[in-house]
Order: structure tokens, then C-alpha cells, then sequence
């Protein structure tokens, strides 16, 4: 293989501006120029010493493990070429006996090598390789040396490689990966999986992430601006510096706000740090609907000649979590709209291509998603840029668990491996100004309940390595066990992090001047294009096939539909917001068919990013600013003639009518949210039962405290067991609502009702284990001071307890969908004939929108639509291209599963193809794809360096073919 030279070729410097980026000089003989992380970005028509270099093309790849792998005298000529970043997991096939979770075999080793040839010309300067992501436990070898290895696959690390190199020769970087000690729930790809640098600097220079920019006073009238900066000397002689900075607008006028000038001595061998104050006249705020930047371009001078020019991006902003007004962003409130994502991109794994990733966000940001939460793990360098420049807010997560999910094996320190990973973490991102949290972890179990040696006082250890980075950002962890209330975890951190259901409430009232964020919603799980009759009776009432109804009633037991998350929005103002897990479907986790699916249920997005309909409930709701008028299910039902199909709406109105073939099916009103209850008679009254679980706090009290994240629990399984209230006067009761811990199926028992507590009347029975919507709640006609539920008979592994017991004085609808009536149009009872449905949306007297689903003929064709037609020829650039099949009319076939064959020609290739069907076993690398509800997608790319016409080809039987044309430029 012919080694590359990384003599720079002057007459072929290219530069390119984008999103705050930049792009530095590079050698054609080396790599193509690509896009690099913000703080090496270089000026166009300006000279610095400290060059850049991606390592992309040009590496080889072996799966398996190869003894001789570091030498460099190895022959790797017959080892696959492969571009970087890589997941070498992806590419396989579909196995159901491998990873549960994913059906992938992610585990195993790989070598990637890598020849190129420094100049002796640059003998003297320093070389350093980093790494963006790495899965996992990576060693770098250079020339045969071991020169560095690293243990958490998401964090970026750094090699010094000077040390090794041999100028004017034939040098070779050797990366050992070994995914075998990794643990993970969702798919962590395996391989070099984000992009690898080369930097070449002066021995005199800025040093790795080291400058820190803050805003410590902002105001529209200024904003003053502290830069620290950290000059490292690798020479054996101190030397005298110069560090002249410079603010520049970052709006494409590249105008100077303000510099400052400061000298300062650097000892041999080590590092000074410069600290320069600097003023900004009337900022241009960053802001989620005007992000502004800024760059900050330090110079480090020795005797008047330029040693190194480093640039930071940053923003101007004031942020603040408060306890009673939720998030404010440079003094007004903003709820945050926000959405989990994994790190995965669908059918191009792990590896990490730039524009996937922000087409994921453009997406978000369309169904009205304000943040992001980066799931559960230090994200690639580009996503935070990438949040910068679309004004998204970032909730930082450095780890899920601290166990083997982040790398961290049994044996190894958790508080050294936490310091150092936080370390990395916090120098690389805390220049964001998209970032406005820090979180330390994802559902400790043993720290939240205070067991195995899980301790608040460690929650304090790693909060502190965070501050010690970063003191201008709060702290926080995402807790899901009320528990963690009692243990006093939360006193040493800054902000309270909730998943799921209202169990924040229990935090309020233990730390009602701590803020609180949801740092998970919903868990609401659906399948594209599915929809299955009759609707379900309660969240989890799956379907026994492994698909979930599209009609977005369904969610995972300790979730919610999006409508129930909505109402607690509402009805809990202090709240921050909450971040709705997930935006967008991943792999792996497929809950509830983990035993049969490979990718998940819950985006409101499908794995190649088409949008479920639950997507356009979000938009309705979160984005105002766009008008939504969106209408279903589909309307082929020919074995439901003269039989009632639901229909639903999603808009943004409060009022819409529909029509079936031009007649008037009247006209729906949203209720106003949120729905109001008469009040509970049982709320905190005095409770008492058989017996209590007292280890873990589940007293009788809990059932009547109205969090529905506590609960009261019998001491063991007897199905003997009681729990009763007293009302404190006898009262007229209409209505019994009982929240049982677990599916209401598990349990048998009586309800009854006293006057004086001796003598019981039964108010209400049910001695079966089936189960319906009405099942916990009883219509009742009795006048009670007393009321008792006696448990009669129990389901295996089933305990008595109750999570909400509640009594109204009046008939009450406490069905779990009465909620939706609120934020969706209904119409449940619209007997099927083929034909059109209309929809005509209002908002007040104002007609919104209409849109119109029609029943679909046999289908006749394919149609390929680009969502980009010309895009960069830089190896990296992608075009996603959607396929379906169409009748005559243009009306997408809602039940086509047809096999599409492609044919590709130019400068192009295939990187990945999908139809977002959880359950499908095809191959995400291949020229073929079957048709999911009619649609699939297919990821073109381009070649690096090679422009040209890309035309794309699909064919599938019995359907007119289609073709597209890609320009790549």
C-alpha cells in the first residue's frame, strides 16, 4: 500500500466556513478537507503553524484477532479498506441469537492500521492523534509501540505520538478494539466509530482544550467576556509569550468586537495559564431562535513570530433553573421541549456521518424540540456544534450507569475512572453554549435505594470532579425510584432530574427550593404505519403479534402516552420541562417484544427517520409556530365495510370537522386542559393496613399522599392482606378509583364500605384475574366514613399494593384516555366505506388547514424523493432518498411490503438502507430493501474528490420503475 505524504501542497489549500466549523489546511496527497471540531478552526487566506489533518480514507481492517497486528512490518495489503468513522458491527447479518437487546454481534476484536509517511521538515514539532469515540477499550500502537489506550468507548482521548515517529519513512498507526467487556442495553456499534485527527503543532502552543470561555456578567448593554487559556512548552528552555486574543462575530462579517494583548512566562517542559478579561458592546445573544456565536482566535507569539493560532466558538448567554419558574434563558421562561436520542443513526450504526445527524436534529426541530438530551453518554464533538448553530439545549450526559455500560470494569476505582472521564468530558464541551447541564448519571438502582454500596456521599464525590471543571453549570442526575429522596443524594446536586410518571412530586416536597426537570417523559411506543382494532382498554394491552397500534394510546408500563405528559406539564408549572424518551427510534431496548425485535418503539420518529404520527401529536403541541394538520389512520379497511373505524386529529387548532365522501361528520372541540377532578376525599386522610412494608418506606399513608410514584405495599405476598382510609366523617361516595401497583389483572379482592369501622358492607367485587379499563375504578351508592379494599386472591409474584386510592363524591370519569380529549380530536365511531376523509381545522372562527386521506388503489408504481439532490463530493456528504409505492393517484400504498432492488451509477455508493419495521431482519448494507406501510429509505453517498451525477434506480415487481439523480459537487 503507497504511504502518504503529509507535505502540505500549497498551491491546493483548501478552506471552508460551515455552521461555525472550519475547515483546515490540508494536503490533497493526505486527505480531502473535512469538517474538524470548533477549536481548531483556521481563517480563510491566513497561515498558522498548526496544521490538521482528518484520517479518514486509507485505513485497513481485519475482524478477529491477529497476534502480529501492531508490527509494522505486517503485510495488511489483503485486509479490508475501509473509511473512518467505522462500525464494523452494522455491516454483518441479522442473528437472533446474538445480543438480545439487538440481535446484532457487536462483541468481538478488530485492527485498523494506518501508513503515512511525516516530513523531516517537521521534525521538532508535535504530532498528536486524537480520537472522537473509540468502542471499545482501544490501544494505539505507532510503529509497533504501545502509545496510548483508553477505556470508556464514548469519551474522546488524545495520543501523543511524537515519541514514535520515523521522518521520511513509512509509519504505521495500529488500533487494537476489543468490544467483548463492554455492557450495553442499546446497540454501542463497535469500532472506530467517530472521526480520528491528526494534529501537528509548534513545540510552543495552546494547549489540548485549553482555553475556557465564560460569561460571567451579560446584559443587552454588554457582556463581559473571561478567557482562560492554558500555553503549554514542550521545550527544554522557558520561553517568554505573547497571547494576543481576538473576538469575532461569527455571522459571516467576521467583525472584531474586542482583543487583548497579555505577556507571560512558560517554564520549560510545563504549561502557564493566561486569564484575559475582554468586554462585548451590545452582544448579539445566543438564543434557541437566534443562536449567535462567537469566536475567540488566540495567537501565541515568541519573539514577534506566530508559534500557534487556536480558535474557540462560544456564545453569549444567562441561564438559569429555578425552583417556582422552571428554565429561563437570558431572563425569559422557556419550557423545554425536549427529546432523548442514542447515539446510533439507524441503518448507518455508530458511525458517526455529520449529516445524519443533522438531518435527526432538523427533524426535531420541526416537530418542535427545543433540547436534547444525548443519551447516555458524552456525544461526538460535531452534535454539540451542531447545537450550537440550531439553538438547541443540550442536557449533558457523561454516563448511564458507572459499570460496564461506561467501560469501567469490576476491578478499576470508580472515583479515579469518574475524575478523569468527567475531566475529558468537561474540557472538551464546556465551551457550548448550547450545554446548560451536566448530568453524572442515569438510574444509579444502588445508589437510590442506598444499598451495595451506593452512597449520597459518592453522588457528592463525582458532583465535585463536574465543578471542579466547570463551576458555572448546575449539576444533576436523572433518578427514577422516589426512594432517592431519602437517601440525600439530592443535597449535592444542583437540580432535581425525574424519569417518568409525577414521581418529582415527592421530590418537591422533600426539597421544595430545588428545581426539577424531567429528565425522561412518556416512553410511549408505537409502530409506523400499524394500526389494529379495537383500541386498546389501558397503556400496555399489546397486541400478541409483535407490532404496537400507530393510534398513540399505548405506552410501557412505567410510562405514559405523550397526552398524560402534556397534562402534567400543565398542571405542574415549576417543572423545567421534560425530555420525552424518544425522539427518534433506535437500536436495541425493543421493549415490549424484546424477545423477537432488534430496534426500539419508542420515537416519535421511525429508525430512518419517518415520522410516526405521534410525531405530528408532538408538533401540534410544541410547535406553535408551525400550523399542523395531520389525519388518521390510513383508509383501506376492506374488511371493515359498515363496520366503525376511529378516527383521530393532531392540530395545533382547538376545533376541526370531518368529512367522509363530502358528508359532514360533525365537529369536534378540544376540552381545555388540564381536565379538573372533584376533589379526592381520601387525599392524605389516615390509613392503616395489614401490614407494611417498612424497609422500603411503602407505608398505608403512601396510597393517599396523590403521588402515584409511591405506593403502599404488604409486608409479604399473603393474598390475606388489607388497606383501609378513613374519610374522617362519613361522606357520600360515588366513585372509587384504585391505582394498583401492577397490571389490575394480578389481583382479586372486595372493596368495601363502614360507617364506624367494625361493621364492612362490599361496595364492589371482582374475583377474576382478566382485565378491562374499568377494572380499578367502581361506580358506587354508598355513605361511608370508612373504606377498605380486601385482598382475596393474588397472581403469582404479586404482592397487595396500592399505588392511589381516591373517592369522589360524584360520578367520575377516571378512565386512563380521558386525558386525550384535550390535545387530540376524536371521532371513534365512523362507519368504513372506501372513499376520502377530509379534515378542516380551526383555530377560533379561523380555518387553519385540511388534508385529505384516501383509500389507495393497487399500487402501480415506485416514486423516489431526495431530500437534498446536490451535495458535497467530500466522501462524507449523504442524500437520503425515500421510496414508496403509489397508486395512480399518488396515494401511498398503507399495506405495501414489496422486496425494491437498486441499481446505482457515478460517483456514489449505498452506505445503508431500512424501513423503520422494528421487527425486520434484513441487512442494513445492501441494494435492496423491502417496503414497510409502502415506504423505505436509502442512504446515498458521495466519493471523496470525485463530482459527478449519482442516478439512482428502483425496481420492484409488478411496479413502473423509478430514478433519481444526486449531483455531488
Amino acid at each position: 500500500m503507497m504511504a502518504k505524504s503529509l507535505r502540505p501542497s500549497c498551491s491546493r489549500m483548501i478552506f471552508v466556513i460551515f455552521l461555525g466549523m472550519a475547515y483546515a489546511p490540508q494536503s490533497e496527497a493526505t486527505v480531502r478537507a473535512v469538517p474538524i471540531a470548533a477549536d481548531h478552526l483556521d481563517v480563510p487566506g491566513q497561515q498558522t503553524p498548526r496544521r490538521v489533518h482528518r484520517l479518514a480514507e486509507g485505513w485497513r481492517f481485519r475482524l478477529g484477532p491477529e497476534d502480529r497486528g501492531a508490527l509494522p512490518e505486517l503485510d495488511d495489503s489483503g485486509w479490508w479498506e475501509v473509511r473512518v468513522p467505522h462500525d464494523w458491527a452494522i455491516e454483518q447479518d441479522h442473528d437472533p441469537s446474538g445480543d438480545s437487546n439487538t440481535k446484532f454481534n457487536w462483541r468481538g476484536e478488530g485492527w485498523y492500521r494506518y501508513h503515512f509517511t511525516p516530513e523531516r521538515s517537521d521534525e521538532g514539532r508535535r504530532f498528536w492523534l486524537d480520537f472522537d469515540g473509540v468502542m471499545a477499550f482501544p490501544k494505539v500502537y505507532i510503529n509497533g509501540q504501545l502509545a496510548g489506550e483508553w477505556d470508556y468507548g464514548y469519551n474522546s482521548f488524545r495520543v501523543d505520538a511524537t515519541p514514535y515517529l520515523k521522518f521520511d519513512e513509512d509509519n504505521v498507526i495500529a488500533v487494537q478494539v476489543d468490544t467483548r467487556k463492554h455492557a450495553s442495553r442499546w446497540y454501542p456499534g463497535a469500532g472506530i466509530y467517530r472521526k480520528v485527527v491528526l494534529t501537528i503543532a509548534d513545540p510552543v502552543h495552546v494547549a489540548h482544550w485549553g482555553t475556557v470561555v465564560t460569561t460571567p456578567r451579560v446584559s443587552e448593554a454588554e457582556a463581559s467576556v473571561n478567557i482562560a487559556t492554558t500555553i503549554g512548552n514542550e521545550l527544554t528552555e522557558p520561553v517568554h509569550v505573547t497571547v494576543r486574543t481576538t473576538i469575532l462575530t461569527k455571522d459571516g462579517t467576521r467583525r472584531v468586537v474586542a482583543t487583548k494583548v497579555t505577556d507571560t512566562h512558560v517554564p520549560r517542559l510545563a504549561a502557564a495559564h493566561v486569564v484575559q478579561n475582554l468586554t462585548i458592546v451590545r452582544p448579539q445573544l445566543w438564543d434557541i431562535d437566534a443562536p449567535h456565536l462567537y469566536a475567540a482566535e488566540t495567537q501565541v507569539e515568541v519573539n514577534g513570530q506566530v508559534r500557534d493560532r487556536y480558535y474557540t466558538v462560544f456564545g453569549v448567554r444567562a441561564f438559569e433553573f429555578t425552583k417556582d419558574n422552571g428554565f429561563l434563558l437570558n431572563g425569559r421562561r422557556v419550557q423545554l421541549k425536549g427529546a432523548n436520542i442514542h447515539h446510533d443513526l439507524g441503518p448507518l450504526g455508530a458511525a458517526f456521518h455529520r449529516r445524519a445527524a443533522e438531518r435527526q436534529l432538523e427533524i426535531m426541530r420541526d416537530m418542535g424540540v427545543n433540547a436534547i438530551r444525548f443519551s447516555h453518554n458524552p456525544p461526538a464533538p460535531e452534535l454539540l456544534d451542531l447545537a450550537d448553530a440550531m439553538g438547541l439545549l443540550v442536557f449533558a450526559d457523561c454516563f448511564d450507569k458507572w459499570d460496564q455500560t461506561a467501560d469501567r470494569l469490576p476491578q478499576v476505582d470508580l472515583n479515579g475512572y469518574a475524575e478523569r472521564q468527567i475531566r475529558h468530558f468537561l474540557k472538551r464541551d464546556r465551551n457550548h453554549p448550547s450545554i446548560v447541564i451536566w448530568s453524572i448519571g442515569n438510574e444509579i438502582w444502588d445508589i437510590e435505594v442506598n444499598l451495595f454500596g451506593g452512597s449520597a456521599e459518592q453522588v457528592g464525590t463525582i458532583a465535585s470532579y463536574v465543578r471542579a471543571n466547570d463551576p458555572t453549570r448546575p449539576v444533576t442526575m436523572a433518578t427514577h425510584l422516589t426512594q432517592a429522596v431519602n437517601t440525600g443524594m439530592h443535597r449535592y446536586l444542583d437540580v432535581q432530574s425525574w424519569n417518568y410518571g409525577r414521581k418529582y412530586l415527592e421530590g418537591r416536597a422533600t426539597y421544595p427550593d430545588m428545581p426539577v426537570v424531567m429528565s425522561e417523559s412518556a416512553s410511549a411506543v408505537s409502530t409506523r404505519g400499524e394500526y389494529r382494532l379495537p383500541l386498546p382498554r389501558y397503556k400496555d394491552d399489546f397486541l400478541a403479534s409483535p407490532v404496537v397500534s400507530s393510534y398513540d394510546l399505548n405506552s410501557v408500563s412505567w410510562g405514559d402516552i405523550a397526552d398524560t405528559e402534556f397534562a402534567n406539564r400543565d398542571a405542574d408549572p415549576y417543572v423545567a420541562g421534560e425530555f420525552v424518551w424518544t425522539g427518534i427510534d433506535y437500536i436495541g431496548e425493543p421493549s415490549p417484544f424484546e424477545k423477537v425485535a432488534r430496534s426500539s418503539y419508542f420515537g416519535a420518529v421511525d429508525l430512518v427517520g419517518l415520522p410516526k404520527d405521534r410525531f405530528y401529536l408532538y408538533r401540534s403541541h410544541w410547535n406553535q409556530a408551525a400550523d399542523t394538520t395531520h389525519l388518521l389512520p390510513h383508509w383501506n379497511w376492506p374488511d371493515r365495510l359498515g363496520q366503525s373505524v376511529p378516527v383521530m386529529a393532531y392540530t395545533n387548532g382547538d376545533a376541526a370537522e370531518l368529512f367522509l365522501n363530502g358528508r359532514s361528520l360533525g365537529r369536534q372541540i378540544k376540552f381545555a386542559p388540564p381536565i379538573k377532578l372533584p376533589p379526592n376525599l381520601a387525599k392524605g386522610r389516615l390509613s392503616s393496613a395489614s401490614s407494611e412494608e417498612m424497609n422500603h418506606g411503602n407505608l398505608a399513608q403512601q396510597a393517599v399522599d396523590a403521588n402515584s410514584s409511591s405506593r403502599w405495599c404488604a409486608r409479604d405476598g399473603s393474598a390475606q392482606s388489607w388497606w383501609q382510609v378513613d374519610l374522617g366523617e362519613p361522606k357520600a361516595v360515588r366513585t372509587v378509583h384504585i391505582d394498583f401497583e401492577q397490571d389490575s389483572s394480578n389481583y382479586q379482592y372486595l372493596l368495601k364500605g363502614s360507617m364506624d369501622g367494625k361493621n364492612w358492607v362490599t361496595l364492589a367485587t371482582k374475583r377474576h384475574f382478566e382485565r378491562d379499563d374499568l377494572a380499578s375504578t367502581h361506580a358506587v351508592t354508598a355513605e361511608a366514613r370508612y373504606l377498605r379494599v380486601e385482598f382475596l386472591a393474588l397472581k403469582d409474584g404479586s404482592w397487595a399494593s396500592i399505588r392511589e386510592f381516591e373517592a369522589y363524591d360524584q360520578p367520575v370519569d377516571r378512565s386512563y384516555y380521558g386525558v386525550t380529549r384535550a390535545y387530540r380530536l376524536r371521532w371513534d365511531d365512523v362507519p368504513y366505506e372506501p372513499g376520502e376523509l377530509r379534515l378542516v381545522t380551526y383555530k377560533g372562527a379561523k380555518k387553519l388547514g385540511e388534508t385529505v386521506v384516501r383509500t389507495a388503489a393497487p399500487p402501480t408504481r415506485l416514486v423516489l424523493t431526495a431530500d437534498r439532490k446536490l451535495i458535497a463530493a467530500d466522501g462524507d456528504d449523504l442524500s437520503f432518498v425515500t421510496v414508496e409505492a403509489q397508486d395512480g393517484a399518488g396515494t401511498v400504498d398503507p399495506d405495501g411490503m414489496q422486496m425494491v432492488q437498486f441499481e446505482l451509477t457515478g460517483p456514489g455508493d449505498i452506505v445503508g438502507v431500512g424501513n423503520g419495521d422494528p421487527n425486520s431482519t434484513d441487512r442494513m448494507v445492501a441494494r435492496s430493501v423491502r417496503l414497510f406501510h409502502g415506504k423505505a429509505v436509502i442512504i446515498l453517498r458521495s466519493k471523496s474528490g470525485d463530482p459527478g451525477r449519482v442516478a439512482l434506480t428502483a425496481a420492484a415487481p409488478g411496479l413502473a420503475t423509478a430514478s433519481i439523480e444526486v449531483s455531488a459537487e
